[in-house]
């Protein structure tokens, strides 16, 4: 018999959402907090990543965070930013407690690294306009995630970094295309409503997701106290769940500079 739809006719009724015929009463929720690193104008180099983290799981986070702060005398409405690290803003004994503070959260790390010029040459659909490299970036993510959800069995929505109001438009009209008609590779319906869009000096998560993002951009260019920081974050980075391989899963370089083996790291 087919489940029963309700009557907007797209979706089966919560009760039909179910393993071995029984109603789920202990769905999570994870979030997706995503920020950005390098110009999309300069037409080079761009990333787009950031964390994953469990509903509950948030707690832990949230109150990792605020402590790491007090114990440096840091201000908790002040943001830690790569930028403040890199020009010395941001005391060094303070910048290396946070990266080791994300280090020991309980999330899950993602960035696509965008060569933009040797895209425009390899796969330049891909990178036609900056809103093209933009949209390149959030797609890839938004598969890996549906991965993530749909090996835990869960509902997930992402959460970025906002910009300017009518860029912030175009992201939600973009989005809402992807998530209603899917990727080439993956269906995206477990990724709930759309985006949603916050200044990241509210959020914790953001700020997590600009540190992530901005080091494996900046140790990817070549910076030491960057490279320094991404071993310490590794552990936190997805992996293939077969291979346990990271490239193509946590961290996405495209386009490849050497093609990778597609039989044994192919994630869709």
């Amino acid at each position: 018999m087919a489940p029963r739809v309700a009557r907007w006719g797209r979706r089966p009724y919560a009760a039909e959402l179910t393993r071995g015929g029984n109603a789920r009463t202990d769905t999570g929720m994870h979030l997706l907090f995503l920020d950005e690193s390098g110009q999309l104008s300069e037409r080079r180099f761009f990333a787009l990543g950031g964390v994953a983290v469990l509903d509950r799981d948030w707690r832990t986070l949230r109150d990792l965070w605020p402590e790491t702060l007090a114990v440096h005398g840091w201000p908790s409405d002040r943001e830690v930013k790569w930028h403040g690290i890199r020009t010395g803003e941001v005391p060094p004994a303070l910048a290396d407690a946070i990266v080791a503070t994300i280090a020991i959260s309980p999330l899950r790390c993602y960035v696509a690294l965008l060569d933009i010029q040797l895209g425009l040459t390899a796969e330049p659909g891909f990178f036609a306009s900056d809103e093209d490299t933009y949209a390149t970036g959030l797609m890839f993510l938004s598969e890996r995630f549906q991965l993530l959800l749909q090996a835990a069995d869960d509902v997930g929505m992402i959460v970025v970094d906002s910009r300017f109001r009518e860029d912030d438009a175009r992201l939600r009209r973009f989005f809402a295309d992807l998530t209603k008609d899917g990727s080439p590779y993956s269906r995206l319906d477990r990724i709930v409503e759309g985006l949603f869009l916050g200044p990241s000096h509210y959020s914790i998560g953001l700020q997590c997701a600009d540190l992530v993002c901005a080091i494996t951009a900046a140790a990817e260019r070549g910076n030491g106290q960057a490279r320094g920081y991404l071993r310490t974050l590794l552990p936190r980075f997805a992996t293939h769940p077969a291979s346990g391989e990271l490239e193509g899963v946590g961290i996405k370089r495209f386009p490849d500079q050497v093609p990778r083996e597609r039989a044994a790291t192919r994630l869709f």
